[in-house]
Parts: C-alpha cells; structure tokens; sequence
C-alpha cells in the first residue's frame, strides 16, 4: 500500500514492446523496418490476451516509430480509442551499431559491447545517443504523459530500451539491472503511478511481461540476449 493510493489519484500504465520486426535480430534504434507478419500475430496475441482478461484500455500512446506506429493505428481503430504520438518515447540511438546483428556488433565492438553491458550510462556507440540522455528523455515524457492524463488506463507501444528507462526511473532500477530484465516481442509490462498531494508521482509495479508474443517465436528468442550474447538492441 502506498501513501495516497487511491483510484482518484492513480494512472495505470500498460507498456508492450513492439514485435518483431522485418529484418530479424538487428540493433535498430533509428532504422524505421515496419512489423513483420509474426510481428503483427505477437502483438495481437498480447494485447487480445489482455483484452480477454478484462483490460479496457481508455487510450492508446505509441512510439513514433512504424513497428509502433502502425500496430498501434491499427488497434485504436479497431476499438475506437483515441490514440496518441509521442516523439520522445522512440527507441535509443544505436550510432554506429545501427543496422548490424547481435554477432556482427560483438565481432566488430567486443569492447564497447562489455562496457556497455557493465555500465551502460558510462559508454555510448560511436555517434550513438547516451544512456543518461535516453533516460532523461524517456522521463520528459512519462511525466508529461502523467500530468496530461489522471485516473486512467493507457497502453503504451514503445521498445525494449523505453520500457527498461521506465523501469528505471520510475521504480529505481539500476541502468545495468535494467540490462538485465528480459523484455520480449510483443512483452507487456504494468506499472501504476499514484499522484502525491505535493505534485510527485510514485509508482508500483504491478507484473512484467504477463502477455507476450512467445508462442509466435518459440525458444529462438529469449527477451534482448540471442543466442547467449549480450545484445540489448531493439531488435
């Protein structure tokens, strides 16, 4: 129980990974590949899942980006909830990692990969976006979504990267904790945020990953690592 947790005071937070994407296993943080049809059947596995378990979303927010995006579109129209683009909540910047596989980037960037793994808000990809700037973006935006929107019950479509910032800022997980939480295709991820009588939020976290597209992609793929190696791109 938390201090002022009241459902007057509280946002709901439901936040679904993107699925997978054309192209496969890559660092995409910029790269805009649409969803690939075992992308589409992930989502729509998740979402109908908890839809099927009594969730009635009162709004949908999504990523700008098209293996978001359009999903996104798509569910808004289907049940007729208002829908909402956020620029800020798009997938960290990979730099010069952007567009190679998991194997490629290790053989070309053993190094930089093992920092990052270790101590993320310390090493940045060539020509990539920090860490800390990452974060400090993604929290822009989840307090401008929290003080836009009170006593609702909003999806989320973003990626790995934004809903392990959100984790972070949100219940303080460490950045390199954060590395390690596996967040799946089409996983998705509730957090409640309860607004305190001096203008704070603070949050719960209520489950991760309870509906997910795993059906879609068997063992080949297991949350952000593939085949064993240290890979958090958005794949």
């Amino acid at each position: 129980m938390l201090p002022n947790d009241t459902d007057s005071n509280k946002l709901v937070l439901d936040l679904i990974r993107h699925g997978e994407p054309v192209g496969g296993v890559r660092y995409r943080g910029s790269i805009d590949d649409p969803l690939s049809s075992t992308g589409w059947n992930q989502l729509t596995a998740s979402t109908q899942g908890a839809l099927d378990d009594g969730c009635q979303w009162q709004k949908i927010i999504s990523s700008p980006m098209r293996r978001c995006r359009e999903f996104a579109q798509q569910l808004s129209e289907k049940h007729d909830l208002p829908l909402e683009i956020y620029d800020d909540l798009r997938e960290l910047g990979f730099g010069d990692l952007e567009g190679m596989t998991p194997q490629q980037a290790w053989q070309s960037y053993p190094k930089l990969l093992s920092d990052l793994w270790e101590d993320p808000e310390s090493h940045t990809p060539p020509n990539g976006e920090s860490f800390t700037g990452f974060i400090a973006r993604v929290s822009a935006c989840l307090n401008q979504i929290a003080e836009q929107h009170n006593h609702q019950h909003l999806l989320l479509v973003v990626h790995g990267g934004v809903i392990r910032a959100s984790l972070n800022y949100l219940i303080g997980l460490s950045p390199k904790n954060s590395f390690q939480v596996e967040v799946p295709y089409a996983g998705m991820t509730r957090l409640t945020l309860y607004k305190e009588t001096d203008g704070q939020f603070r949050a719960s976290l209520n489950f991760i990953n309870r509906y997910h597209g795993d059906r879609y992609h068997g063992d080949r793929y297991h949350g952000d690592r593939y085949h064993g190696d240290k890979s958090h791109g958005d794949q």
